[in-house]
Order: structure tokens, then sequence, then C-alpha cells
């Protein structure tokens, strides 16, 4: 990495840094961005894209119909336009 573009990073973030800091972080920079062009040169072409390494089954309930209780109870503090409960504008 070119130190201008690091210089001007540090510039719009208003950091001041010593020469050892900035030397140091500069240093981190071009390493990382080395990581960033391994991963790019490697072949992942004739693999397929794993989402989870590991299969875990689905752990899913049964629906059950139950029958609800106090309908009109519930619906008694409430607005209702042609069979819709009102809710405050937003």
């Amino acid at each position: 990495m070119e130190n201008g573009y690091l210089e001007r990073v540090l510039a719009t973030c208003r950091i001041k840094l010593t020469q050892d800091e900035f030397n140091k972080i500069s240093k981190d920079i071009d390493e990382i961005l080395g990581y960033f062009d391994t991963i790019s040169e490697t072949d992942c072409d004739s693999y397929d894209p794993a989402f989870q390494p590991i299969t875990i089954p689905p752990k899913l309930r049964d629906d059950k119909a139950d029958a609800f209780g106090d309908v009109p109870g519930l619906l008694k503090n409430s607005k209702i336009y042609r069979f819709y409960v009102v809710g405050p504008k937003v």
C-alpha cells in the first residue's frame, strides 16, 4: 500500500500518529492486504459453497390448532371498522 493513501485516510479521520505508529500501521495494513491477495489467488471454482459446515437437522415443533379464548373480551376496548381492528395512525 502506498503511504499516500494511508496519509489521506488519517487526515480524513483527523488522526495524528508518530512515525513509529505510522510505520507499524502501514506494515499491518500491507499484511492484511496481502491476505486478501492470497484469498483472491485461491482456486475456489472446484468447490461447492458451504454455508453451514455441519449439517444440523431442523427441530420443528408440531403445529397444533388451539381454540382461542375470549375473542369478544379481547376486542371490547378496541375500535372496529368493517370487521377490522383500527390502530393508531403512524
